[in-house]
């Protein structure tokens, strides 16, 4: 069992938390008072580490926003040209396009926020040093980012659909309070894994490798190139314990107006999601007090 720091003193970390919460009553006046002040403090702090991260992440130059186009760009490609070979259609009855943009952009968003997260606390150890900054407002920067690049990358593909091969920007808002809906299930999701990945990879080292080869099967498995609805009953019952796989159908339900599933649950991927954000929390809570980062050596 190995101890290590932030290049921060444990005593100096503990005289840190009381300047978040303040030492009034709960619920008085002055608590509220000291309530809003913390959180005018964290979305400054929140703001400010979206400018770095988007600096350092994609740099100053148009080639590195490009990425963020590219990579599901080609993914698309692919999978579009291998069922084209085999003779295979969309099995929701949409263009097959839009069938994979559906399940890319959730499942690109998942795995990218759950990877940035497990980095962000040994990334940003110079940001840490400064008092007003905790690991939390890292986590949750990332993830803001991750989600607006996301929603921007998406709307461009459906720009770009439109324009190139006329496929109609209605194709992806068939419901669109649903859409809405299952979106703001997407991002809640996301953020109880990620907050869980980055109090994982600060008591674990070891996580960060676990989990990149734990999240390639998890993507192939999770509905990119099937829906739970179409799996025969054996094998969806096994699918059924995947939350991402409900993720996903659940969006592609909601998006896709020829498609409406009854294979998938908002409740358990919503659940599995509380769970985590909630362990992650406490991790991070119990480090923040201790002052030790790595408890697992």
């Amino acid at each position: 069992m190995a101890s290590a720091k932030w290049g921060r003193q444990p005593d100096i970390m503990a005289k840190q938390l009381p300047t978040r919460t303040g030492d009034a009553l709960p619920f008085s006046r002055d608590w509220f008072a000291d309530l809003r002040q913390c959180l005018i403090v964290m979305g400054r702090v929140i703001f400010a580490v979206i400018i770095r991260e988007s600096r350092t992440r994609y740099g100053n130059s148009k080639i590195g926003y490009a990425w963020a186009i590219v990579d599901p760009l080609v993914t698309t490609a692919v999978f579009v040209t291998v069922f084209a070979m085999l003779g295979r259609q969309s099995p929701v009855g949409s263009p097959i396009t839009v069938f994979f943009l559906t399940g890319i952009i959730p499942l690109f968003f998942w795995r990218g926020s759950v990877s940035q997260a497990a980095n962000a606390v040994s990334a940003s150890l110079g940001l840490l040093s400064y008092p007003q900054v905790m690991p939390a407002d890292i986590v949750l920067a990332r993830l803001l980012l991750e989600a607006g690049t996301t929603i921007i990358v998406f709307l461009l593909f459906i720009t770009g659909l439109y324009i190139v091969l006329g496929v109609s920007p209605s194709w992806f808002f068939g419901d669109p309070p649903q859409v809405l809906f299952a979106t703001f299930g997407v991002v809640y999701f996301t953020a109880g894994c990620s907050f869980l990945s980055s109090s994982l990879a600060r008591v674990l080292p070891i996580w960060k490798n676990i989990w990149s080869y734990m999240s390639r099967p998890i993507w192939l498995l999770s509905g990119l190139f099937f829906t739970l609805e179409q799996l025969p009953h054996g094998l969806r019952s096994y699918m059924a314990y995947n939350p991402v796989a409900h993720v996903v159908e659940w969006f592609r339900s909601a998006t896709i107006p020829t498609f409406e599933s009854s294979a998938y649950s908002i409740v358990y991927p919503m659940a599995f999601a509380t769970i985590a954000l909630i362990i992650g929390l406490v991790i991070d809570r119990m480090l923040l007090l201790t002052g030790d980062e790595e408890i697992v050596g």
